[in-house]
């Protein structure tokens, strides 16, 4: 039987008996032991987050327990597998503070600038028109984006928003454009 941190192998096949996985569920725990420390510290230095860097820490034994018959270097592959689930949480960070700041841009451009009585108008507009007239105009949301949040094409945004607006000039007493 060859023992290797991270693999348990009887000529090259896993053994799956029950010494095989006592002696398995040995070298786990002291792997753990060992490496969960300097994991997670080497996670809070990636994430600067220690609550972050605990979970990433433990995700990485997590994932390294569903494969631990398969890994050959496991402290080799907790560390890579750290460094992506710390990338990942930044990428997460960032996405969330990046919508958080364009949605608190958007309030604050779209408090009220126009009239009452005109919004009053947008509402009785068809529910198709009222939506991109107040998605593009109230929102500030550009049509490709309309178009991707509703799963129709740029195409027929751009002709509800031409039907709105035709229908509000002749609600305004004007001309059809």
């Amino acid at each position: 039987m060859v023992a290797e941190v991270g693999t348990l192998e009887l000529a090259g096949a896993p053994r799956q008996d029950a010494a095989a996985r006592a002696l398995g569920g040995e070298a786990f725990a002291e792997l753990y032991r060992e490496h969960f420390g300097p994991l997670s510290g080497y996670a809070l230095a990636l994430t600067g987050d220690p609550a972050a860097a605990v979970d990433v820490a433990q995700e990485a034994f997590t994932r390294l327990l569903a494969r631990w018959l398969k890994v050959r270097d496991a402290r080799a592959w907790l560390f890579f597998v750290a460094t992506n689930l710390s990338r990942d949480h930044w990428r997460s960070v960032t996405r969330d503070r990046d919508l958080s700041e364009r949605a608190a841009t958007r309030l604050a451009r779209t408090a009220p600038a126009h009239d009452p009585w005109l919004r009053d108008l947008v509402e009785r507009l068809p529910d198709r028109q009222r939506q991109a007239i107040l998605l593009h105009y109230y929102a500030d949301v550009s049509v490709e984006e309309i178009a991707r949040l509703l799963h129709v094409p740029t195409g027929t945004v751009k002709r509800r928003l031409h039907d709105a607006r035709a229908r509000l000039a002749l609600d305004l007493g004007g001309e059809r454009p």
